[in-house]
């Protein structure tokens, strides 16, 4: 089947994928506030996100440091508890969220690549249909010539024979005509 009908189906699943995709994302934001609160509660989990919390701390004097022209190693002291429990469940959300968007992103690289295997399967199976059609033309074209060169060999032993006959005729006609 090809033509506009033939893309329904594609486009139908390429418009959910989108939609879920779209709706995922938008329920990222609540789920991730739960998460935030998961993380902040669990004691373990706690220290590790604050202690990735100063680590960025860290990374951002370092950087924003670099940007101004700064150079030279300066001591980054811990971040105070509730700045750094801020910071804390600030990066336990958006790291929600980014991986979230990761996942989407992931899964949309491997859907195109899948419908790219697919059009390429398709255009590969047509090509290999089309050179078997030329195939079986091209060996009909083979057997037409081979007919046609019989028939043109029979009709000239038919021709041939023709003329003799006249020929014969013609002198049966003319030894008539002499007694």
């Amino acid at each position: 089947e090809e033509g506009p009908a033939a893309n329904e189906p594609t486009r139908m699943a390429t418009l959910l994928f989108k939609v879920g995709a779209l709706t995922l994302k938008t329920v990222s934001k609540p789920l991730a506030t739960k998460f935030e609160q998961y993380v902040m509660g669990h004691p373990t989990l706690r220290k590790q996100v604050i202690a990735a919390a100063n680590f960025l701390h860290g990374l951002e004097v370092s950087i924003t440091r670099g940007a101004e022209g700064k150079t030279g190693k300066v001591f980054v002291g811990s971040m105070s508890e509730e700045n750094a429990v801020q910071m804390a469940s600030k990066v336990a959300s958006e790291s929600f969220v980014y991986g979230t968007a990761l996942v989407l992103l992931v899964a949309e690289m491997m859907r195109k690549d899948k419908e790219d295997k697919e059009k390429k399967a398709k255009a590969e199976g047509e090509q290999r249909r089309r050179e078997e059609v030329e195939q079986r033309l091209q060996d009909e074209l083979v057997d037409v010539k081979l007919v046609l060169s019989k028939l043109e060999a029979r009709f000239l032993d038919i021709e041939s024979s023709m003329e003799r006959r006249r020929a014969q005729l013609a002198a049966a006609t003319n030894a008539g005509d002499d007694t």
